[in-house]
């Protein structure tokens, strides 16, 4: 690594010109290649609604897709009114000659199905020849404002569906911006000059521009939500902007200590820069494991997100101390009036008085932190996994009109109806069907089930069922299982009839159950990595051993603050499901982002163990020399995740609400409090090391002259 670091340094106007090459050819490739390609797949196999669709698409290719509903409603009169319907019908007309649109359903032609009982409300279904993700963007907006020409002064028209909400998703742009603000003004605090403020900020961007552009390129081959860049961008901010932070704070304190500028931008790579290295490395490993799951939107988070954190950990360590090393001493220009730049790593004295306080009351602090901890677990036990619907995105929106529309006029289950693939063997078995329909009407959570309609080929039929829940409910979750489980086996006993239960909302609950199905699983897997490593970074049993308690302890914090918020609504916000991919994602990053500052911490610590075998001074000393600089950047990764609550998006919502929570948790009260007290608990134990395992290789993340001594592998011994 040093050496690296002094070619990095020596050579620093080929590495500034080679990035920023780099840069802009990735940004160009990436236009020509026609930019990034969103899909909002959830592509998974095995499951009873994926059946389905494969049913729709080989016998109804021409309705397998996606369909959006319109609805209107009139205040004065009724919809059948005969100026309202020429309207609609001219409207209806207009729409079915767009591209992509297969029909458009005549609600005045349903006998009466599609109009309210008050004759106020009514809605059409656009039926489109691919799914909502294969749609190009232009078809769907050219439908939004066919049906949007039909509104007049007493007529309201809204749209909603899956094509419609894909266009509703917006950019990070508000919230990134004010992510950069914040994080701006908390460097400014912490280094006391814009100069160096603006350097973990440069250096974050121009590693990010190079992700995104990467990414566009990935797009053309693995499936992107359009969630997905967002949260990459999320991600990448936060630890770009915390990984130069480390880089700049060791460089200025290298300064301090009268080093020359050259040597002190490698030195900083040599100490800090390995710490973001392993701790980088471990964010990706963490990322990438989501791939284990198989799932299509986890997989596009995956992917993405790891080729954000690598650029930005690959700038800290080769852009950054190449302009570092020009810069010198200007590192501290421009200075904040009433702020003095001092050595990063200056130890405070309220930090060391507060250090002191723990080390005497070690073991009513430590108690005092796990109860806090699993007391914000426990909420986790009650945890529901699902999707939310159209009625939490943010009132404005068209898609939030037409659901409230529906669920006034016809029910909160008419907006997301279920859909019922059935094969057929024979042709008499057309009779079957209609005494599944009416088993299914029987059941007292169905509002109405559509008449059975049979392919040109006699061999499959489909049928809607609409629930009189909405699709976020768990009546709605229960309903699709009664069905799966008792109602169409025992309509279809005896016959060679296949039912599969399908649609969007069916979808989203067999999601649910995978992901959660392979939770545990995951967590195992990325437990054991984080453990691995660590134990041969630090060649201790203990300290990653703690660190796995902890950060579970963190990220289950975490989850239940996320649970009573979104899905008990305490907070004022509509109740619902936690999304099915919020704890996989949150357990793959906060455990990543966690042993981030597991590693900044006790690499310190260790270092200072390594120089006098004092486990008490070596807690104390490092303490004081870091806790200072992991506060700021918590306090930025918070700031970050925090701005994503703005979008208006409810899955950002949660997954930025629930990474700053973790982040707070983790660096206040585990960090600043539980794992110092657990290490003066500990004692000389935090550094033993079994016999059996000396053989592990020495890997030096902070070097020092002084290696460690033979008394740090006894086995079992206890000092």
């Amino acid at each position: 690594m040093q050496a690296f670091a002094r070619w990095s340094v020596r050579h620093r106007w080929w590495v500034i010109g080679a990035w920023m090459v780099l840069v802009a050819g990735l940004m160009v490739l990436s236009q020509v290649a026609g930019g990034a390609v969103y899909k909002n797949s959830f592509g998974f196999s095995g499951r009873d609604s994926q059946d389905a669709r494969m049913v729709l698409e080989k016998e109804f290719p021409r309705a397998a897709g996606d369909s959006d509903q319109i609805v209107f409603r009139t205040e004065t009169g009724s919809v059948t009114d005969a100026a309202v319907q020429d309207r609609m019908r001219s409207m209806f007309a207009e729409l079915e000659r767009l591209s992509h649109v297969v029909t458009v359903t005549d609600p005045y032609a349903s006998n009466g199905q599609a109009i309210s009982r008050d004759g106020k409300t009514a809605f059409a279904t656009v039926t489109y020849d691919a799914k909502a993700n294969d749609l190009p963007e232009e078809a769907i907006t050219a439908v939004i404002s066919t049906a949007q020409t039909a509104r007049t002064s007493t007529v309201q028209v809204e749209m909603g569906g899956p094509a419609v909400q894909q266009t509703e998703s917006g950019g990070p742009g508000l919230a990134t911006g004010v992510g950069l603000v914040v994080a701006a003004l908390v460097l400014l605090v912490l280094f006391g000059s814009v100069t160096a403020m603006l350097m973990p900020i440069l250096t974050a961007l121009v590693a990010i521009a190079a992700g995104i552009s990467v990414n566009a390129l990935i797009s053309h081959v693995v499936d992107i939500n359009t969630a997905t860049e967002a949260i990459a961008l999320m991600i990448a901010l936060g630890v770009g902007v915390d990984y130069s932070l480390f880089v700049v704070s060791r460089f200025r304190g290298l300064l301090a200590e009268g080093r020359d500028p050259k040597e002190a931008a490698a030195g900083a790579v040599n100490t800090a820069g390995r710490a973001v290295l392993f701790a980088g490395a471990l964010v990706v490993l963490a990322l990438l494991g989501m791939l284990l799951l198989g799932v299509g939107i986890t997989n596009g988070i995956a992917i993405t997100s790891a080729v954000e954190v690598a650029f930005t950990m690959a700038a800290a360590l080769t852009l950054l101390p190449a302009v570092l090393s020009l810069l010198g001493r200007r590192i501290d220009s421009l200075r904040v009036p009433g702020r003095r730049p001092a050595g990063a790593t200056t130890p405070s004295p309220r930090l060391e008085r507060w250090t002191n306080f723990l080390q005497r009351r070690r073991w009513p602090l430590a108690l005092a932190m796990i109860l806090v901890l699993g007391v914000l677990t426990l909420p986790v036990i009650t945890m529901r996994l699902g999707s939310s619907d159209a009625s939490a995105n943010p009132p404005e929106t068209t898609s939030h009109k037409a659901y409230t529309l529906l669920a006034d006029g016809f029910g909160p289950g008419f907006n997301g109806p279920l859909v019922l693939a059935a094969t057929l063997p024979t042709a008499s078995d057309t009779a079957v069907l209609q005494r599944l329909a009416d088993a299914i009407e029987s059941d007292p959570a169905v509002g109405s089930v559509t008449p059975p309609r049979v392919s040109p080929t006699g061999t499959a039929a489909v049928l809607q069922v609409y629930p009189l829940t909405s699709p976020q409910s768990e009546e709605t979750t229960d309903l699709v299982h009664r069905l799966r489980d008792t109602t169409i086996p025992q309509a279809t006993a005896g016959t060679q009839v296949t039912v599969h239960v399908g649609g969007s909302t069916a979808t989203f609950i067999d999601l649910a159950s995978l992901l959660g199905s392979r939770l545990l699983p995951f967590i195992a897997v990325v437990v054991v990595i984080g453990f691995l490593v660590l134990l041969v970074v630090f060649r201790s049993v203990a300290i990653p051993l703690t660190a796995a308690v902890m950060n579970l302890l963190s990220i289950g914090a975490a989850l239940g603050a996320v649970i009573v918020v979104f899905q008990y609504g305490w907070t004022g916000l509509s109740g619902g499901p936690v999304h099915f991919a919020l704890p996989v994602m949150m357990f793959a990053i906060v455990f990543g982002l966690s042993t981030d500052y597991q590693v900044f911490l006790l690499t310190r610590i260790q270092e200072e163990w390594n120089t006098h075998h004092d486990n008490t001074r070596a807690v104390h000393d490092g303490m004081g020399r870091v806790s200072g600089i992991i506060t700021g950047a918590a306090l930025i990764m918070i700031a970050v995740f925090c701005s994503f609550l703005l979008g208006g998006q409810r899955f950002l919502q949660e997954i930025g609400f629930g990474l700053a929570v973790a982040v707070a948790l983790d660096a206040f009260l585990i960090r600043f409090i539980l794992v110092p007290a657990t290490m003066y608990i500990l004692g000389d134990r935090n550094w033993l090391l079994p016999r059996s395992l000396t053989w592990l290789p020495r890997v030096h993340i902070e070097p020092n002259e002084v290696e460690p001594s033979p008394v740090a592998e006894v086995s079992g011994a206890v000092r």
